[in-house]
């Protein structure tokens, strides 16, 4: 059966959702979250083929029902997939409009290619200098003042529907991390300006998080995220705080003196308003731990986890009771054998990839069958 409208989906969803499986759902992730012994480990379940139904970007963009209705078919995972197959998917959406969110604020303009995830286009050092001397801008301009209006429309039209208002969760849009957010405005000249124009990145490094912290303070009425106080949904799963800082750039292309002085400072001033987690993709240094740990990172989610090595990464975050969040991502689900191995029964939730709703209803029904621990 293809659902076209969002209103269609909606009214599929509401008939299938179990409102007491979802509440099974959530507690199962916040055991393991908390480190407590789970018998089975939260696994949700991504389907591929239902992309296939998507809208495309451009029109999403252009239309918040249409961007509904793609977040409510695919996204990190898919809720019209979930309410049938009942995995361990926390049900929430977002206002996906890409990378630029943050930078828009800064009057950085986003361009679309194709049907792809937009690019944004820098602004400059000159610029960024007047930015410095104006304080800190409106954040409702541009994407950001969108990603607002579309969490309230999802709001409203969530309220006519009373079991998936109570059920799913309206979420962050992509605030990206402070760094990232720099490396967007000031383009692949900010690698040689970290060493010609320290001070000048330092400021504009303080006013992105400023900014950081208002806008996402600016977003609250427009949230349902929370799971319980310290916990959100986000990115695909729950994570322990109410931020997830994305250090993709920070993190891979930084050597730990660098990160040290151009990240740590901003990630602790953001974390002690706003405690939270981080994502990063690439591989894993051993100071990676170190900077996460200082920085007082609550959570951790790896984007390929396929580069690393399961148990080395878990007995460091376990160290620190700071949990693993998605671990899979867009993996098969073969790393089940080394989760077991490993004797892993919490501190960890994961996620895989499958090609349709059959696959995702045999690998489901043959993981609940197994006993973890």
């Amino acid at each position: 059966m293809k659902i076209r409208s969002l209103s269609g989906l909606l009214d599929f969803i509401e008939e299938h959702l179990d409102l007491k499986h979802q509440a099974h759902v959530e507690r199962l992730h916040l055991s393991s979250l908390r480190f407590e012994n789970c018998q089975t480990l939260p696994l949700s379940i991504i389907p591929t083929s239902v992309q296939e139904d998507l809208y495309p970007l451009s029109e999403a963009f252009a239309d918040p029902r249409k961007m509904m209705f793609n977040e409510l078919m695919y996204s990190f995972g898919s809720i019209y997939s979930s309410v049938q197959l009942k995995d361990f998917f926390p049900l929430h959406i977002r206002s996906n409009y890409g990378i630029g969110i943050m930078p828009s604020i800064f009057g950085a303009e986003s361009r679309t290619i194709g049907d792809n995830m937009p690019w944004v286009e820098p602004i400059g050092l000159e610029r960024a200098k007047q930015l410095l001397n104006e304080g800190i801008p409106d954040v409702n301009r541009g994407l950001a003042g969108r990603a607002i209006e579309t969490n309230h429309f999802y709001m409203e039209t969530l309220d006519g529907y009373p079991k998936c208002a109570k059920a799913i969760h309206v979420t962050q849009p992509d605030m990206q991390g402070v760094f990232d957010i720099a490396h967007l405005l000031l383009g692949t000249e900010i690698f040689y300006l970290l060493y010609d124009e320290p001070d000048s990145v330092k400021d504009f490094l303080s006013l992105i998080t400023e900014c950081y912290i208002r806008y996402r303070k600016a977003l609250t009425p427009y949230l349902r995220d929370q799971i319980e106080d310290d916990f959100i949904c986000i990115h695909g799963g729950i994570y322990p705080g109410s931020v997830l800082l994305k250090e993709d750039t920070a993190m891979i292309n930084l050597s730990p003196s660098l990160y040290e002085e151009f990240v740590l400072p901003y990630n602790k001033r953001i974390f002690q308003e706003l405690p939270g987690s981080v994502h990063y993709c690439g591989g894993i240094q051993q100071w990676h731990y170190e900077v996460l740990d200082e920085q007082g990172t609550m959570g951790v989610n790896y984007g390929n986890p396929e580069m690393q090595e399961l148990s080395a990464v878990y007995s460091e975050n376990y160290k620190h009771r700071r949990p693993i969040v998605g671990w899979g991502g867009n993996q098969e689900f073969t790393f089940q054998e080394a989760i077991y191995q490993n004797g892993i029964t919490t501190g960890i939730t994961l996620s895989c990839i499958v090609r349709d709703l059959n696959e995702g209803k045999q690998v489901i029904e043959q993981y609940k069958k197994t006993k973890q621990g």
